[in-house]
């Protein structure tokens, strides 16, 4: 067997200055295992164009590539769809804005229906044998809804979670957000429930291959 490739896709605003980010990133370098090619995507970087729903017109009409991708040659999503295609195991990671997933998230998924519409529209199946995680972090409680409603859309997508397919952090219902940061640094427990979720996908990811 060769290498697996372990993608991450962070979809703070913030980018690297995010929890998110860091969580993810300190993950994804404590896993020391050469079988292994990691990659993160900061989708902040990139030039995402939002879904211009032609579902909606004709089921027909959502293909892949997304029709976007195809016509818009500034619309840089299509590093994000090689990523995925080209990944064995994909770790989606977002921080909690009002009880939902990031606003990036939200317009990543609606970018990937082209790839799930390639499945249940056009019958050609894409995405097969791919494991997935999430990682949600925020400052007041939530998780558990975006991680229900960001799995039900995976599902869909055709990927394979393990057991325990996500990690969270949730800091304090205050208003001051900058001791987050020291308490994720400072907190091994913290840090070990994001890097043990990378662990299960990694070793998931082998028993399928």
């Amino acid at each position: 067997m060769g290498k697996l490739k372990l993608l991450g896709i962070c979809t703070s605003a913030r980018g690297k200055d995010s929890n998110t980010y860091y969580l993810m990133k300190q993950a994804f370098d404590v896993l020391n295992d050469s079988t292994i090619e990691k990659e993160i995507i900061v989708a902040s970087e990139l030039n995402l164009q939002p879904c211009q729903h032609h579902y909606s017109i004709s089921a027909k009409m959502c293909v892949h590539p997304c029709l976007i991708t195809q016509i818009d040659d500034k619309d840089e999503m299509k590093k994000i769809y090689d990523g995925i295609l080209g990944a064995d195991i994909v770790i989606f990671s977002t921080p909690i804005y009002w009880g939902n997933h990031s606003q990036l998230m939200q317009l990543i998924i609606e970018r990937l229906n082209s790839l799930e519409n390639a499945h249940s529209t056009h019958k050609q199946v894409i995405i097969k044998n791919k494991i997935a995680g999430l990682m949600v972090v925020g400052h007041e409680d939530g998780y558990q809804h975006v991680v229900g409603g960001l799995m039900n859309f995976l599902t869909c997508l055709g990927v394979i979670f393990p057991s325990h397919a996500y990690a969270a952090w949730v800091g304090e219902s205050t208003t001051d957000t900058v001791i987050d940061r020291e308490k994720i640094t400072k907190g091994q427990l913290i840090k070990e429930e994001f890097n043990n979720l990378v662990v299960r996908c990694v070793d998931y990811a082998k028993t399928t291959k």
